[in-house]
């Protein structure tokens, strides 16, 4: 066969197996990963939501971050939402503050030393939508008390306030993480509002 007819036949070769190649890639599903937006579980695209580091106006140093990573644990479990690490790409930020703690003896010995301990945690949030306005949470939904034992060892009492306010930072990240999706939720399918508070604006 002459030199040109062998490459004419060569490159017909090369073009078939290129269009082959790109048909079985097509047919697998494999698509530009820039292309469309991530999905969850239900094939709706997810809202992207960021979580600033809350400011903390409570005497414990260490319960902003408590319930900030609740906050993002939480968000990290939803199918309808995603946690985005950088508030300039997020549909939705999430910011606020923890605010000072209120604590009450419940009950006391004969000795008048108390036993119990109620400790209420509040915050105040806002979410941040990326067109510009702003969402103030409704603060009955971002309040909620538990109960810890005294101790003369003080800290074995600080322990139980600790397993106490991170019991009620997951309470709390439940209450909030469920109204950031009714918020962020389709507007034809949020027909009504999650219980724990009022309406989106407070």
């Amino acid at each position: 066969m002459p030199r040109s007819g062998r490459s004419q036949l060569f490159l017909a070769m090369i073009v078939a197996a290129v269009v082959s190649l790109t048909s079985m890639t097509a047919g697998c599903g494999y698509r530009s990963l820039g292309a469309s937006s991530p999905t969850g579980r239900d094939g709706e695209a997810q809202a992207t939501v960021s979580v600033l580091a809350l400011e903390n106006d409570s005497p414990e140093p260490w319960l902003d971050r408590v319930v900030t990573d609740a906050l993002r644990r939480e968000l990290g479990m939803r199918g309808a939402l995603r946690l985005e690490p950088d508030p300039r790409r997020a549909d939705y930020v999430l910011r606020g503050r923890v605010l000072p703690l209120d604590l009450r003896s419940n009950s006391f010995s004969s000795f008048v030393v108390a036993l119990e301990y109620q400790v209420t945690l509040a915050l105040e949030l806002e979410l941040l939508r990326r067109e510009g306005d702003v969402i103030r949470l409704p603060a009955r939904a971002l309040s909620e008390s538990d109960v810890y034992l005294a101790s003369p060892d003080v800290e074995v009492t600080r322990t139980n306030r600790l397993e106490a306010l991170r019991h009620l930072s997951d309470v709390l990240a439940t209450r909030v993480v469920d109204r950031v999706e009714w918020i962020s939720a389709p507007r034809a399918g949020a027909t009504s509002t999650p219980s724990g508070g009022g309406g989106a604006g407070g």
